[in-house]
């Protein structure tokens, strides 16, 4: 798996206290004006009370290659995002190209066997194809673990909830390394406004 941070919203600190300054919420403390002057202090304000919305004008966009689509059809489902995946009708993968689950790859017999069995597919799709099978008849032979691609662009508080339920131990462990990296590489650019994730709301 390789993920990569492809772009972000630059100087979002600066966009978010402006967006915060500007909405002039009826319960905007008095005292913030204070707080305007010190920005980080001012942002974490806004998001202690639970002014999120702000974070919804910052936007980060990740590519993520050697996966499987069973990461895919987990991700698919936090819908407000972005995304580009790889189609196998026009991109055919190799035939090692496939995700070796950590708790398969515990002993050389199960590692092998799933080797084995992967590329015995694989074979299969490839006899197909070469019968004159259209591809994207073919692919249904492929097992959901053969790699895929897909670039991801979401904003900064739908990732906050990504990272909540992701990268929580309880979360299946190819999803959860995906976003353990991602939160990663955000809190390298944005730490402030990837802090206390556990404390999202929903």
């Amino acid at each position: 798996m390789k993920v990569e941070l492809i772009e972000y919203t630059k100087e979002a600190m600066d966009k978010i206290a402006r967006q915060g300054r500007s909405t002039k919420l009826s319960y905007f403390p008095k005292k913030w004006d204070d707080a305007w002057g010190k920005r980080e202090n001012f942002i974490k304000a806004l998001m202690k009370v639970g002014h999120l919305g702000i974070l919804e004008h910052v936007s980060f966009t990740f590519h993520v290659s050697g996966i499987s689509r069973n990461l895919t059809h987990q991700l698919v489902r936090h819908r407000l995002a972005s995304y580009l995946q790889q189609s196998n009708r026009s991109v055919q993968p190799g035939r090692d190209d496939f995700v070796l689950p950590p708790t398969i790859g515990k002993t050389v017999h199960e590692t092998q066997h799933y080797k084995e069995w992967m590329q015995f597919q694989w074979d299969n799709y490839q006899s197909m194809i070469k019968m004159g099978i259209p591809v994207e008849d073919a692919r249904y032979l492929l097992p959901s673990g053969y790699f895929t691609h897909i670039s991801i662009t979401m904003n900064a508080r739908v990732l906050r909830h990504l990272f909540k339920l992701r990268c929580d131990k309880a979360a299946q462990w190819e999803i959860r390394q995906m976003a353990d990296e991602m939160l990663e590489q955000c809190r390298k650019i944005y730490p402030i406004i990837f802090e206390n994730i556990e404390q999202e709301g929903g």
